[in-house]
């Protein structure tokens, strides 16, 4: 109980820190860390782990956003209390009549070492390509009216010499896990930094965009209450510039069927998204699939435009576990 208190107190005293959404982000950041730390590659119980989630925000007003990522990482070398993961990240995010997009793919290294039986700190290192894209051809500026109607053989006079751009960016982390032994008690945090190297992603024009870094800190906690009943809490902070992105959220897994491979169980929990979004959200484990579906319901002031619609979220995670199907439900570690 007292490793889910610290996560949901870690989440609460940074309550006081500002709200604004910047770069990509996800309500199920849980279900998909290497996102926010290259750090997280290889944290989790098994030899690989597969996984994609889908995001579509706002769909009721007319500039709606759709974020999708895919992402593997599987453990490539172990020699005594030293482990080297690999990890591979693929993401993008379209928005827009212009379908401005963010797309990036890159590969992250994490190498992790035990600090005693059940705890394990790891390090780890990305780099990504990132390309920004805008179908100019979609939109109209008022230089393409004539005085009569709208006339797309006009030049625009804006300063878009390109409809993309390409960079480099650089990210580093860090991440630290413990297991309570025979029990289903355990914790993950980590820090991330991503655009270490202010990378310049522009599509023309005379003032061209360097990325700032952006920072990340992620945690979740499981503490085994009952038998079939675990505690969860998770917790999640991002700093890029003068934006911030706050999330805690706390909920129950209960397993339905804990029989030789029909090891099943269900998560519903609810996050908080400061200033911005109530999240509810539902994850179904059966084996070693686990499938997750949240919606924020919107409270900020954009709630007028929205009717309170935030948005869905879809995400599906997959597990190679190399152990006997009925030692999992005592053994496995949070994602």
């Amino acid at each position: 109980m007292r490793i889910t208190l610290l996560i949901l107190l870690s989440g609460i005293m940074s309550s006081f820190w500002r709200l604004e959404a910047q770069d990509l982000h996800f309500s199920q950041f849980y279900l998909h860390p290497q996102h926010l730390s290259p750090a997280s590659a290889g944290a989790f119980q098994g030899s690989l782990r597969a996984s994609g989630i889908y995001r579509s925000q706002w769909r009721s007003v007319p500039v709606d956003y759709q974020t999708y990522g895919v992402a593997t990482d599987w453990k490539a070398k172990q020699r005594g209390k030293s482990l080297i993961s690999l990890g591979l990240l693929l993401q993008s995010d379209k928005a827009g009549d212009g379908r401005m997009s963010w797309a990036q793919g890159g590969l992250n290294l994490s190498a992790g070492h035990n600090l005693g039986a059940n705890s394990r700190l790891s390090v780890g290192l990305g780099a990504n390509a990132l390309q920004r894209s805008v179908d100019i051809s979609r939109l109209s500026f008022k230089n393409q009216w004539n005085g009569d109607n709208y006339d797309p053989n006009l030049a625009s006079g804006e300063p878009l010499a390109r409809s993309s751009g390409l960079a480099v960016s650089l990210s580093t982390g860090v991440h630290f896990a413990i297991q309570a032994p025979s029990s289903r008690t355990g914790l993950n945090l980590a820090i991330g930094g991503t655009h270490l190297n202010r990378p310049e992603l522009t599509l023309g024009g005379q003032n061209p965009l360097r990325l700032p870094v952006r920072w990340s800190f992620w945690g979740e906690g499981m503490y085994e209450w009952r038998e079939s009943t675990d505690l969860l809490a998770y917790t999640s902070l991002q700093s890029m510039q003068q934006a911030r992105e706050i999330v805690i959220g706390a909920g129950i897994r209960q397993f339905l069927t804990t029989g030789l491979a029909n090891v099943t169980a269900v998560r519903a929990s609810v996050g908080w998204r400061q200033g911005d979004a109530i999240i509810p959200a539902v994850q179904i484990e059966r084996n070693n699939w686990l499938a997750g579906f949240s919606y924020d319901l919107n409270i900020s002031g954009f709630k007028q435009a929205t009717r309170n619609r935030g948005g869905f979220e879809l995400a599906l995670v997959y597990r190679i576990v190399p152990v006997e199907v009925s030692k999992i439900v005592k053994c496995c570690p949070v994602f």
